[in-house]
């Protein structure tokens, strides 16, 4: 969390962005680029702006907060770290949803799709 409020820092401060090592090798967006630039909009309140960085990212991060947020306080309170079947099953629905979506937005690079 520091790691990714600093990066947010330097952004802010000096317009400095970490470019992304898949686009730059293989020139095909991963199911992750304009996560940075999704997030940056968020702090700002700009959601329009966000849902556009990355589309599938954005509407997938309800889910994962909210997993996130029930995972850490049963191990908090019962210091159970295992997951759920029911975890497991919705981490690998977002797996596959983010599979599909970065092989849809490399063959389709409709405007939505391309962060």
């Amino acid at each position: 969390m520091a790691i990714g409020f600093t990066y947010l820092l330097i952004h802010e401060f000096t317009g400095f962005s970490i470019p992304c090592p898949f686009w730059t090798l293989l020139h095909l967006y991963c199911p992750g680029c304009g996560v940075s630039r999704m997030l940056f909009h968020l702090f700002h309140g700009e959601f329009y702006e966000a849902f556009s960085s990355n589309c599938v990212v954005f509407c997938l991060l309800p889910v994962i907060l909210a997993d996130a947020v029930f995972h850490a306080y049963r191990y908090i309170r019962r210091g159970e770290a295992r997951l759920y079947q029911a975890e497991r099953i919705a981490l690998w629905v977002c797996v596959a949803v983010l599979i599909v979506f970065a092989v849809v937005r490399n063959v389709y690079p409709i405007d939505i799709l391309v962060p």
